[in-house]
């Protein structure tokens, strides 16, 4: 076996007076299919300091170092490496940093600290040759996920771990054993020993797993979310989504509960709009206990979204993103909406309306799973396409009048701006009347009604 290393990782490995390896997911994925990770992770029993030292002499430049957990960070300018000299580790609660860590001269002992059997296999690099202290290889063959020790003990240890699992499952396409589902779902609560952000980090990956590799299942995500269901771990987090949980939804519009309707969502929705389509009826649950009903789920929602991304720290923007999804997402359901109101929402909205169209269709087909068009996004694409064609002013810069013209007809101040968005308004229902002449006609009619009130 050999892994395509860079000739000076092979030069540094050969010049060292102790084996250096290479382990976790770099040997694991090129068992899986050959490839060659980005990152790579590193370990062997030489000290930190020592081989600091080393790196100099082979082009590499450290990046960082954490002297807490025995960890050097450096790069060759095209790939990133972490080297962590060997060590034991101990745990209190679910906290996934070590209290303490210890030494050891001991790759087997190494291993053991670990989580799963297939991220413990070692490659020593000077030599070519596999190292299996675990038989991690024999999971990667079977593509099962099982713990360096018992599930009970790596899961009481860590509780990302209880993360990792589940998203190790999507990215994989492995499947966990018995007993690991059982100690993660025994131990679900170490969840509230990891930090919003670290969990918030774990999640997005986790909303991702179908495309993190080659080999990864096209509905990772959707899997990975499922184990996060079955293990409960889901109602730690999302307390407020897994309410609905066994919560029937009308039979002639839904197949599934409120929460396997929100998962399934998200299994057919792409990639950007994720976290919208997972939160899109996080209200339903709300407005049920509350009214007996759904209605005015979507403005509930909203607020429960940017109560659960604030309280998880995410960006600015995803929580702006989802806050509007979730809002917007039950407009013009019925089809009922006049063409007049489609082509303004249309043009209000259009930043952001290839994404709410996809959450609109992931959500019908996420209800009785079938595969034809959602009749609301058929109805607004076609609308969206003869506007396209009719020349519709999609921002009020593309409006044959400016402000400068306004100001010569007498409008001052805020009267400008107000004008603007009317004549853009007339013009988004009127696109062949978007000219000059016509334009400054009716703010000059405009004008005579202002000064007359």
């Amino acid at each position: 076996m050999n892994i395509n290393f860079q000739k000076n990782l092979i030069n540094l490995a050969l010049s060292l007076d102790k084996p250096l390896y290479a382990v976790g997911g770099v040997v694991r994925n090129f068992l899986i299919d050959g490839s060659m990770s980005v990152d790579v992770d590193l370990s062997s029993a030489i000290k930190p300091a020592d081989f600091k030292k080393a790196l100099l002499d082979f082009g590499f430049t450290v990046t960082a170092e954490y002297p807490r957990t025995n960890t050097v960070l450096f790069s060759d300018g095209q790939r990133r490496y972490e080297y962590t000299a060997f060590r034991r580790e101990k745990y209190v609660g679910g906290e996934h940093t070590p209290i303490s860590t210890e030494p050891t001269d001991n790759l087997y002992e190494d291993a053991l600290r670990r989580d799963f059997k297939c991220n413990a296999v070692y490659y020593d690099i000077a030599k070519g040759v596999i190292v299996d202290p675990l038989l991690g290889v024999r999971d990667i063959e079977d593509r099962r996920l099982d713990t360096v020790v018992s599930p009970e003990r790596v899961f009481s240890s860590d509780g990302l771990r209880l993360l990792r699992l589940a998203r190790f499952v999507g990215e994989l396409n492995f499947t966990p054993t018995v007993a690991v589902i059982e100690a993660a779902k025994h131990h679900a609560d170490n969840i509230l020993d990891i930090s919003p952000e670290r969990i918030y980090a774990e999640m997005n990956m986790i909303l991702t797993a179908d495309v993190k590799y080659p080999f990864s299942s096209p509905i990772g995500h959707y899997r990975a979310l499922k184990v996060l269901d079955e293990t409960r771990v889901l109602d730690r987090i999302f307390p407020e989504l897994t309410d609905g949980r066994g919560m029937a939804q009308r039979a002639d519009f839904h197949k599934y509960d409120v929460l396997e309707h929100s998962l399934r969502c998200v299994a057919y929705c792409h990639i950007g709009v994720r976290w919208g389509a997972l939160m899109h009826d996080v209200g339903k649950p709300f407005c049920f206990r509350r009214d007996g009903y759904y209605y005015h789920h979507f403005s509930e929602g909203e607020k429960i979204a940017e109560k659960i991304l604030t309280r998880l720290k995410a960006d600015k923007a995803t929580i702006k993103q989802v806050k509007y999804l979730v809002k917007e997402h039950m407009v013009d359901l019925d089809c009922s909406m006049k063409e007049s109101k489609v082509r303004k929402f249309l043009v209000k909205n259009y930043d952001s309306i290839e994404q709410l169209l996809d959450v609109k269709q992931a959500d019908f087909r996420a209800s009785l799973e079938v595969d034809y068009t959602a009749p609301t996004v058929v109805k607004w694409r076609k609308i969206l396409s003869k506007m396209k064609k009719d020349g519709t002013p999609f921002t009020i810069k593309d409006l044959k009048i400016s402000g400068q013209d306004l100001i010569k007809l007498g409008y001052k101040d805020k009267e400008i701006g107000k004008e603007l968005k009317n004549l853009w308004d007339f013009a988004i229902l009127y696109p062949e009347k978007n000219c000059f002449e016509v334009l400054l006609t009716r703010a000059e009619q405009d004008l005579k009604k202002l000064k007359n009130v």
